[in-house]
């Protein structure tokens, strides 16, 4: 029943799928009234005749609908049209951190700390407005190509409001991810969120889940019966102390709070040098139900905890410390989410030494050039079509894009490069752009020259990306373009 060019509400017109799930499509589509690109989550209508899945779709909108953090994904619409129910949301360009650490594995403690400060400060905005979300899992958590998180699928919250939607003997979550007393059968807390974003953290340090076992739900019993896997020494003691506490059985042992946790990551992340993490994000306001008297909402069921003082991490132990502006090598699986759910990679380039600048080797040998690409006048120019997904970069460190098929769907393509200059080795990637070199390699004009059809691209957004050469130090900045909404298929540049 869904296809492109569908208006649902004479509004809404359905342009591709970008994701399926066990209640409904996520479709990128247009909002024509206000001429912009949204996210259309439609359920399916096998299930739509079922009370459970109606409901859970229900409270996905009025859950996401009442809580306003840059943290949590924004709903725009809900409504009924040609037999469907639908959700309207913002749409999303990012990377699931499932999809991160099941291609790449860890991440640095920096980036981990940057991503849990993030996501504890979108659930406490969550918690205050009464919710809790329930299933905190990696691919729950999309980030953003400048490096913001979302929280998003909140089909399985509670509000403290609302009567539980659980099954007679079902534990509603991911087994992979249940907190102790999910596991048990007890009611989820704010506190049962906190543990499992730190089931998250701690899979992003050490590149595995604490808990191994046969299947989904012996791993899940071992939480109630085991501690987890000490994490590795080359976590810093600080970083392990905050995952440690979020993972203790004892919901009155963990962080008494998301905000605490938060604090603690970030002052873990600010305790390594050339890794201050940005400040909080402004306080969350709830959106109140219309006519509704706005009054500040109540606590959430959480277990006693016993009176703490200010958040407190222990020094960060002596030892190397990278730049903050290394460049790092990974691979990414982007692909466009939207609520179905830049890292930078553990493994560095180079020697792993702390050098001045601690950034990518430039290539300063005018020699033939790079394997794939030949001399295009002042640029290069790749030999083939090169084409890729989307793009991530967290604190100006830019993760490798997955190369993708150029005859299929993908999100850029490279129509030059040039060698990465000298001086631009601890140049964000934000402002690469901006370095002459790159600003003349990158131009419109070098774009319109190697365009298989100038008026075609004509209008398409530009961007300049630094990519190492495998298996060597060298890095390439490479000039890529897309247009402005949608994602092309087949090739729009020439090649020699």
């Amino acid at each position: 029943m869904l296809r492109p060019g569908l208006r649902l509400n004479d509004r809404y017109r359905l342009d591709a799928r970008i994701g399926a799930g066990g209640m409904g499509e996520v479709w990128r589509a247009v909002d024509e009234v206000l001429g912009r690109v949204v996210a259309v989550k439609a359920m399916l209508p096998d299930v739509a005749g079922e009370p459970d899945f109606a409901r859970r779709f229900l409270v996905e909108a009025k859950a996401m609908a009442s809580v306003n953090h840059p943290a949590v994904a924004s709903i725009h619409d809900y409504g009924h049209s040609d037999g469907l129910t639908f959700l309207v949301m913002e749409f999303i360009e990012g990377h699931s951190l499932s999809q991160i650490l099941a291609s790449h594995g860890r991440l640095t403690p920096a980036d981990t700390m940057h991503l849990v400060a993030q996501a504890a400060e979108g659930l406490q905005a969550v918690h205050d407005c009464g919710i809790v979300h329930r299933d905190i899992k990696p691919a729950n958590l999309l980030v953003r190509r400048n490096g913001s998180l979302l929280i998003t699928d909140f089909g399985i919250s509670r509000h403290r409001d609302a009567t539980n939607l659980t099954v007679s003997g079902v534990v509603l979550g991911t087994p992979t991810y249940l907190s102790p007393e999910q596991v048990l059968g007890q009611p989820a807390t704010a506190l049962s969120d906190v543990y499992s974003l730190g089931l998250a953290a701690y899979e992003c340090l050490a590149g595995h889940r604490p808990f191994a076992g046969d299947n989904p739900y012996a791993v899940a019993l071992q939480r109630v019966q085991a501690a987890p896997r000490a994490l590795g020494d080359d976590v810093p003691p600080p970083v392990r102390a905050v995952i440690e506490r979020a993972l203790t059985q004892a919901p009155a042992d963990r962080w008494p709070s998301a905000a605490a946790l938060a604090g603690a990551a970030r002052a873990a992340a600010n305790g390594m040098p050339g890794h201050p993490l940005p400040p909080p994000a402004a306080p969350p306001v709830a959106a109140p139900a219309p006519g509704a008297p706005v009054a500040p909402p109540g606590p959430l069921p959480v277990a006693p905890v016993a009176a703490s003082g200010p958040v407190t991490v222990p020094p960060v132990a002596d030892r190397p410390v990278a730049s903050a502006r290394r460049r790092w090598s990974l691979v990414a699986g982007a692909t466009v989410l939207a609520l179905v759910g830049g890292i930078t990679a553990w493994q560095t380039i180079g020697d792993g030494g702390s050098r001045a600048g601690a950034g990518p080797t430039p290539d300063t040998t005018p020699s033939a050039a790079p394997a794939g690409f030949v001399a295009c006048g002042a640029t290069l120019c790749p030999t083939s079509p090169l084409c890729w997904d989307g793009l991530v970069a967290i604190s100006g460190n830019a993760m490798r894009p997955r190369k993708a098929d150029c005859a299929g769907e993908h999100s850029w393509e490279t129509f030059a490069a040039t060698r990465l200059p000298a001086d631009a080795v601890d140049v964000p990637q934000d402002d690469l752009m901006a370095h002459p070199v790159v600003t003349a390699a990158c131009s419109a004009s070098v774009m319109a020259s190697r365009s298989a059809d100038r008026s075609a691209t004509a209008g398409w957004v530009r961007d300049a990306w630094p990519v190492q050469i495998s298996g060597t130090d060298v890095w390439l900045v490479h000039c890529l373009a897309r247009p402005e909404t949608g994602d092309p298929s087949g090739s729009a540049f020439s090649t020699p």
